[in-house]
């Protein structure tokens, strides 16, 4: 009961607009019965809502519930705020906190700058690993076996700069190794570039976190942005030696 009831939510968090119960049944793979059953039970708890107009359900409020209280937990990466706060600071860029969930980025965590033009990264956001450098730092740190998969698999060009071709996010990933950080210049959002910074494996378990700075082209050029690499290892750096052991 508690998987389907999961799995539900799984496919709301997948659908802003929201869904009818058949739809939402057919997408969580549940008898359309059973899937009306939990949503009623979900909508009781404050986990779903559900629009009389348009016979829909969507996320409730308590799901924004649990999202803050595992942001404060050890899990939620908590150690990682102070340190991006103080980046941000000094630099004036928006940090962002990832990990690889699959193929994509899943932002966990986002701290914004002090610039007049800021980025806005919602948490929650996915992105392709290939097309940012949260996720080229990330997957060069990975064993060869599961860097070569995600190399094997498909790798679509989300702007005309995403790099595609194996060999060279391969020669890329090898580089991020040697030098300990990753860029990317318009790869995934035009007007948009960034470097990023991974953390070591984690003792406990939890999914490996990488640190971006994230800049607009207008404003500042490459050579400005790479300029802070020193200053985004220092903080990937006072994660690593804060977080819970």
């Amino acid at each position: 009961m508690l998987g389907r009831g999961l799995r539900l939510l799984t496919v709301l968090a997948g659908r802003p607009a929201g869904l009818g119960v058949s739809a939402a049944a057919r997408a969580a793979r549940l008898p359309v019965s059973s899937a009306h059953r939990l949503l009623g039970r979900l909508v009781e708890e404050r986990f779903a809502t559900y629009d009389e107009d348009t016979r829909r359900y969507a996320l409730g409020s308590r799901v924004l519930e649990l999202s803050r209280g595992f942001q404060r937990s050890p899990a939620g990466y908590s150690a990682a705020a102070v340190p991006m706060r103080r980046l941000a600071a000094r630099t004036g860029l928006p940090v962002i906190a990832g990990i690889l969930h699959g193929s994509d980025v899943l932002l966990v965590l986002s701290v914004q700058g002090t610039q007049h033009l800021q980025l806005r990264s919602a948490e929650g956001t996915r992105n392709p690993w290939h097309a940012t450098s949260l996720g080229k730092a990330l997957v060069a740190g990975l064993p060869e076996d599961e860097r070569e998969a995600l190399l094997a698999g498909p790798l679509p060009a989300v702007t005309p700069r995403t790099v595609t071709d194996p060999g060279r996010l391969r020669a890329e990933l090898a580089e991020v190794r040697a030098r300990g950080w990753a860029e990317v210049d318009e790869e995934n959002e035009i007007g948009v570039r960034s470097i990023a910074a991974a953390l070591p494996p984690d003792p406990s378990g939890t999914p490996p976190l990488a640190i971006s700075l994230a800049a607009t082209v207008i404003l500042t050029e490459a050579a400005q942005l790479r300029a802070h690499a020193p200053a985004l290892r220092q903080c990937v750096d006072d994660i690593a030696a804060h977080r819970a052991p």
